[in-house]
């Protein structure tokens, strides 16, 4: 059908990530704790985030750059609960503490690289105000803010995170669960494989999956491993 949209969207395969995510989560909902994830880009944490979101019932948001300060993550959480405040960075966190105390509920903190050390020590108040479970998920940079440099100020705050959850590079078996549906051949499978240990990750994968699945399609083709390498060098500029 002309303008059709036959582009995939990766399934939730039952991969390491998305365990890893989901015990770190379950974890401090569960416990009344603060769980740190972190790894890099494009390694599914956000899409297993956003699917456990989906499957109970917690507060979900996604930082950009401007909410790096108390104020900007303290009116996110707001706006997710439906209580739009505006106020100092005092108000804000009090507001918070109060509705939690009444409304138990996990908060999901993702692209969490953005905050600032404040930002950080106020969700660190937050939690030990209420006792209610609280994700932080981001690139490595969010380990080194919790981490420092071994000082005792951010010894303190490290100290504060219930467990650590570094994600890794997948695994041929992550690519074959998210892949399943497709039944791609073992070179397909391969090459995918080592897509998802370059930059980008399992992002990558999906991004020049489609690309080759678009090509096949065109030409009246079953998808091959030539159609995943052409599309990888139209992808980085080499075609």
């Amino acid at each position: 059908m002309k303008g059709e949209n036959t582009m995939i969207r990766p399934p939730a395969a039952q991969t390491n990530c998305m365990r890893e995510v989901y015990f770190a989560a379950h974890y401090a909902q569960s416990c009344g704790d603060i769980s740190l994830i972190y790894g890099e880009a494009g390694l599914g944490k956000t899409f297993s985030l956003r699917q456990y979101a989906r499957e109970n019932n917690v507060i979900y948001i996604e930082l950009r750059d401007c909410d790096k300060s108390t104020k900007g993550v303290c009116e996110r959480i707001l706006e997710a609960i439906g209580k739009s405040r505006r106020g100092n960075d005092r108000a804000l966190v009090n507001i918070i503490i109060d509705h939690l105390r009444e409304h138990p509920k996990l908060i999901i903190i993702d692209e969490a690289q953005h905050l600032l050390l404040k930002a950080i020590e106020n969700l660190r108040a937050i939690n030990d105000a209420t006792e209610t479970g609280m994700v932080l998920c981001g690139n490595p940079t969010v380990y080194d803010q919790m981490h420092g440099r071994g000082q005792a100020h951010f010894a303190q705050l490290y100290s504060r995170i219930g467990i650590r959850r570094c994600i890794v590079s997948p695994e041929m078996e992550d690519i074959q669960a998210i892949f399943a549906p497709y039944d791609l051949n073992g070179d397909c499978l391969r090459f995918l494989h080592s897509l998802g240990l370059q930059w980008g990750g399992i992002r990558n994968c999906i991004k020049i999956f489609n690309m080759a699945q678009e090509m096949a399609q065109k030409y009246g083709e079953p998808l091959s491993v030539g159609h995943l390498e052409t599309a990888h060098d139209l992808r980085n500029g080499n075609q």
